[in-house]
């Protein structure tokens, strides 16, 4: 038996311990209080309308002497709020509705134990309804209230484990992605172009680099997910956007970046993954394109501009799977009180993001 049980047992046994001094009928509201006081502190409760069906029982059929009624009514009626509270916010809410009800009828109805046996039944029953209807309303609202916020708090709790695996979901559609479309386009390259062992030579050793950052974005993502909580996952910034055009064979011209003002982190890391975002598209439906352009402008009041140009043409069938890249990016501009586009231009195509900065 663990303690929590024992302390039960010891509480219920002094709660019974006057009845042995009085008449038989003592036992029978002593046992209800009892018992009601058992499944109020155990948890959870092995069966918590027994105690509402006790309760009403005793009421409907006590025997003897009415006055007995008076000594255990406080500590029973207590227990019943209490159960009252917990089946209310704990329970399922099928259950939580029949228990609950069962519960503070019998709570109500605890008063007219003593009440219906009175002289005049009626005044000193419906003063008895009146005195209990007062703290069954509170206990009531008072569960309801723990069950919302115990509903709302799941729910947090939830929408953050959805967005974690969010942006899980984004980091390696925007990191790795990229890379292996990188290498199948190399790969593809290499079997349309004859052999060439000094081109194969340089291939090998560019597909080895890229096979390396895919690995080393999954690393950083796996460590995002085992980082203490409260880390939230590596931001970029606007300094590593030349590293990442000289990833492409072709390097796309960046301009406007040596003009920008210092910037706020998720605005210079939201701007990079528009531009990693563009150009992963222009390699997977626009691999002819010969001219690409990354611009970035900002202007006081009117904040950041990225845009990224190519040349076309467009690749005339997307590929399969695409498609969700964008508009998970729009979601997160959105967030950021910003605005993506993304269309035809001229002969190619242009992605053209706007972010506030504040200043």
């Amino acid at each position: 038996m663990t303690a929590g049980r024992a302390l039960t047992a010891a509480a219920a046994a002094l709660l019974l311990l006057p009845a042995a001094f009085g008449p038989w009928a003592a036992w029978v509201p002593a046992a209800a209080a009892a018992l009601a006081l058992a499944l109020a502190v155990l948890r959870p409760p092995p069966a918590p309308t027994a105690a509402a069906l006790v309760s009403l029982a005793v009421d409907a059929g006590l025997p003897g002497d009415h006055g007995l009624a008076l000594l255990w009514m406080p500590v029973e009626f207590a227990a019943l709020l209490a159960l009252l509270v917990r089946s209310v916010r704990r329970l399922t809410e099928r259950r939580a509705w029949t228990v609950g009800a069962l519960t503070a009828t019998a709570a109500l109805a605890l008063p007219l134990r003593f009440g219906l046996r009175q002289p005049r039944p009626a005044d000193a029953s419906v003063a008895g309804l009146l005195l209990a209807a007062v703290p069954v309303a509170a206990a009531l609202g008072a569960a309801l209230y723990l069950r919302g916020q115990d509903a709302r708090r799941t729910r947090a709790v939830r929408d953050a484990r959805r967005e974690q695996r969010l942006a899980v979901a984004r980091d390696l559609h925007d990191y790795v992605a990229h890379e292996l479309t990188g290498i199948l386009l190399e790969v593809q390259a290499a079997q349309v172009g004859g052999y060439d062992p000094e081109e194969n030579a340089r291939l090998l050793t560019r597909l080895e680099a890229a096979g390396q950052r895919a690995l080393a974005s999954m690393d950083q993502t796996l460590d995002t997910l085992r980082a203490p909580d409260g880390a939230g996952p590596r931001r970029h910034t606007l300094a590593e956007l030349p590293a990442l055009l000289d990833h492409f064979a072709d390097r796309p011209a960046l301009h406007g970046a040596a003009e920008l003002p210092a910037l706020p982190p998720a605005v210079e890391d939201a701007a990079y993954r528009v531009a990693l975002e563009a150009l992963t598209n222009i390699r997977r439906h626009a691999p002819a394109a010969d001219r690409i352009a990354v611009a970035l402008a900002h202007r006081p009041g009117a904040g950041l501009t990225v845009t990224v140009t190519d040349s076309g043409p467009a690749h005339p069938r997307a590929r399969p799977g695409g498609g969700t890249g964008l508009a998970a990016l729009r979601t997160r501009i959105a967030d950021l009180g910003g605005e993506l586009t993304a269309g035809p231009h001229g002969a190619g195509w242009q992605v053209a993001a706007t972010l506030p900065t504040g200043g």
